[in-house]
């Protein structure tokens, strides 16, 4: 018998895959964040959908689909059993696996990221560059309640400056994440929670912060600092410019926060102001130090 000439040779790299999608409360919708799975050798992969923040979503979304899709990688890729892997963060669900297959492992995960809408293969004039080492983007309310502690603290005590954003990695994997201060007695992340803000992954920012922060703490090990914990920035209450209901959504999202600190072992200080906020952390830093 005649060997036939066109028969194809089967791929040289088949995988198994599934898309993390972000969910978006008010409207029902979803979107996929990153890509998980795993090679028929029995190697992990996990890739983020987007690389960059994008500038064509609102603000705190764009900046949730490049921060949520990187942490997710850096998490799924840091546990032992993949197959039963869960995301950390609320609002994340995993889909159903599905088969890529290509002529390497590169184009696997390609063939695979493609599924997803917010994908771009090559750079795009819509997407800002981040490059490696620099502090990662986030969303304007947060960015300038830690960029003003910061500034507070510094003014106090210039000795403290080598603590603030300091980078770490899980093992086996490079997060590419930091940790907003870092010193001998004392580590924490900000965020900040306004009543009034009415995006669905405003939470979840705050969530993802507490993660940075626990994975973080289980990378020091023994040199672990005496207190570890999220700063949340919220109105003082009463003021005139909020609503009760608004007032009471800030209770159910703080409570919520605190019972996700407290399954990870970690506590969330609120402050109602920048000064209370740099006074815990100098308190808590040189309580031991002096």
């Amino acid at each position: 018998m005649q060997p036939d000439l066109f028969t194809l040779e089967p791929p040289a790299c088949t995988a198994s895959a599934r898309l993390v999608r972000l969910e978006l409360d008010v409207s029902g919708e979803s979107i996929a964040i990153a890509v998980v799975g795993q090679f028929d050798s029995g190697k992990p992969f996990a890739r983020a959908v987007t690389t960059r923040v994008l500038k064509c979503l609102p603000q705190e979304l764009g900046y949730a689909c490049y921060s949520f899709g990187s942490l997710l990688v850096a998490d799924y890729l840091s546990t032992p059993d993949g197959q039963h892997w869960h995301p950390p963060l609320a609002g994340i669900n995993v889909g159903p696996s599905f088969s890529v297959e290509a002529d390497d492992e590169e184009s696997t995960i390609h063939t695979a990221l493609e599924r997803c809408a917010l994908f771009h293969p090559a750079a795009s004039p819509q997407i800002e560059p981040v490059s490696v080492g620099d502090p990662m983007p986030r969303p304007a309310e947060e960015s300038r309640f830690v960029h003003a502690v910061r500034t507070e603290v510094l003014q106090r005590k210039p000795t403290l400056e080598p603590g603030f954003n300091r980078p770490f990695s899980l093992t086996g994997a490079s997060s590419g994440f930091s940790i907003d201060y870092i010193g001998h007695s004392y580590a924490t992340c900000y965020a900040a929670i306004n009543p009034k803000g009415r995006s669905p992954v405003r939470l979840r920012t705050a969530s993802a912060a507490l993660w940075r922060l626990a994975r973080a703490r289980d990378a020091f090990g023994f040199a672990t600092p005496d207190r570890v914990e999220l700063t949340a920035w919220i109105p003082a209450p009463g003021l005139p410019i909020y609503r009760d209901s608004e007032y009471a959504a800030l209770e159910d999202a703080v409570a919520e926060l605190r019972a996700q600190a407290h399954r990870e072992h970690l506590q969330v200080f609120t402050a109602h102001d920048i000064l209370s906020a740099s006074r815990r952390l100098i308190n808590e830093e040189l309580m031991t130090v002096n």
